[in-house]
């Protein structure tokens, strides 16, 4: 009894290969937009880790008494490098040897182009202690902690403005 094997025909080859092609065209969008929300949702989660280290380097006396009244605005990198009271109970609380960068991409182009630096790639901090508010910003002015700014949230937000407004 003789086999006939032939296999599969170009045609069925290049048929096979479109359908597949057209599948990942309309999956790709899809799945960029799943793994930038990802991006978004770790940056927030982050900017809450890093508003509790505050937090609980306020909470130590030596920490408290070692923070300025007043933190305006300033990267997280640069408390990277001192080491007093406040910087030490922070760092430990956050862990890790280097300060967290940003993550997601959306929110950040605009500013990073205004600036032409990679400094919106950090988290931005800003301390009251009379007040007793910790603030945590994506570079560029959006809003992390304590409420993530409606651009970072708003899937329909792509193009946001400076302070995390959608336009």
């Amino acid at each position: 009894m003789k086999k006939m094997n032939k296999g599969f025909s170009l045609v069925e080859l290049i048929i096979v290969i479109a359908i597949m092609a057209i599948l990942a065209g309309a999956l790709a969008p899809a799945l960029i937009k799943y793994i930038n929300k990802s991006r978004v949702s770790t940056d927030i989660q982050t900017a809450n880790t890093i508003a509790t280290a505050i937090q609980t380097a306020l909470a130590n006396e030596s920490g408290y008494d070692a923070c300025p009244d007043t933190i305006t605005s300033t990267s997280l990198s640069t408390y990277w490098s001192d080491d007093d009271a406040f910087k030490k109970t922070m760092k430990s609380a956050i862990g890790g040897t280097n300060a967290p960068k940003v993550k997601s991409k959306k929110c950040i182009a605009e500013s990073a182009a205004e600036t032409g630096g990679d400094e919106d790639r950090n988290f931005l901090i800003s301390v009251d202690k009379a007040a007793n508010t910790v603030k945590v910003e994506i570079g560029g002015g959006h809003v992390a902690f304590p409420d993530a700014s409606e651009c970072l949230t708003n899937e329909s937000a792509a193009n946001c403005t400076a302070g995390g407004q959608t336009p």
